[in-house]
């Protein structure tokens, strides 16, 4: 008995020891997402410089929202930069806890974005007479600045670490490559859904053109606007989710709605620019930029959605939201019992 102990302990790894999942996800009501204890060095790094140098940028422009008229330009780009941040730190933590280069790459995108904003604001009209609004200013720039300088190579370095070597997809659906590139690309599809609300809201603020004039059309507009893309986006993620076909021809058939409505702004914005001077000018013009990229990823959505469907029925639901279904072997990774 003892010797058949000391063969037991000695005996060499097998094949299906080595390929056997480590303990770096549990199962949640989204899906697989790494645990805190899995992430990497230069990852938990990442994480915790993205999360205070956006809350440190969140307080700022707080403290400035707080400080200006509402019904300037510089309230309607604080209100613009709150959103944005916000929407960083969101794509951070998801796209780092779940892997999803895709996220990581708009936090990239919207990271840049940021810091042109912040040098445009500084530089546009500084206001020698108001130290104190100067003072935030130039304390926000050099934040964002050293922010992104740090911030950006190492997301371009995990954003490439993670579309290469797809792990958490790999523990979620197996080394079924089929199945792989479904469930890359109904992630794609999710990110893809929170940019445009993103980017809708970043419209509704700007389209206000000057802080909070707005009169009651506009405010009836712009609320039901607001409810009615994120109904559309949620519907988009739960028709994925339950992979269910009457959901996505709803989703389709509603697609219209928000082209429609940016058009009708951007037309609208349009007019008006030749009569605006000033910062309502460079509101005007965000506002343009904005609505172009919002009816671009738009219709992106559209297209990825549409080949999405054309997945159902393939087991990815089950292997990814850890509903098993009859024959589904589940990759996601979860603690042995012991046995």
């Amino acid at each position: 008995m003892m010797h058949s102990e000391s063969e037991n302990e000695e005996r060499p790894p097998a094949i299906s020891d080595l390929t056997r999942p480590r303990h770096a996800t549990q199962q949640t009501a989204i899906g697989p997402t790494r645990s805190c204890g899995s992430l990497e060095k230069h990852e938990l790094f990442f994480l915790v410089l993205t999360i205070l140098g956006l809350l440190a940028t969140l307080g700022l422009t707080i403290y400035r929202l707080t400080s200006v008229k509402n019904d300037t330009a510089d309230f309607t780009f604080a209100l613009v930069l709150i959103i944005n941040t916000v929407a960083c730190l969101i794509f951070v933590v998801h796209g780092l806890m779940r892997e999803r280069p895709y996220e990581v790459a708009i936090f990239i995108i919207a990271d840049v974005i940021l810091l042109i904003y912040c040098i445009v604001n500084y530089a546009e009209k500084p206001r020698w007479d108001d130290p104190t609004e100067h003072a935030v200013k130039l304390v926000r720039l050099i934040l964002v600045v050293v922010f992104s300088v740090i911030a950006v190579p190492l997301a371009i370095y995990i954003l490439v670490s993670f579309y290469q070597s797809r792990n958490l997809i790999f523990r979620t659906v197996g080394a079924n490559a089929e199945l792989q590139d479904m469930c890359d690309l109904t992630f794609f599809n999710e990110a893809l859904l929170k940019l445009d609300f993103q980017l809708e809201l970043s419209m509704v603020v700007l389209v206000m053109n000057k802080g909070t004039n707005l009169n009651i059309e506009d405010i009836v507009v712009l609320s039901v606007g607001t409810v009615f893309v994120l109904c559309w986006a949620i519907l988009g993620y739960l028709s994925m989710r339950f992979e269910n076909k009457v959901l996505v021809i709803i989703f389709l058939l509603l697609w219209w709605c928000e082209p429609a409505y940016i058009i009708y702004k951007m037309v609208d914005v349009a007019q008006m620019l030749h009569d605006a001077e000033g910062d309502t000018t460079l509101v005007s013009a965000a506002a343009i930029a904005c609505g172009i990229a919002a009816c671009l990823v738009h219709s992106l959505a559209l297209m990825v959605t549409w080949k999405v469907w054309s997945n159902f029925g393939n087991g990815l639901k089950e292997k990814v939201y850890g509903q098993p279904g009859t024959g589904d072997i589940r990759y996601v990774v979860e603690e042995e019992t012991g046995t």
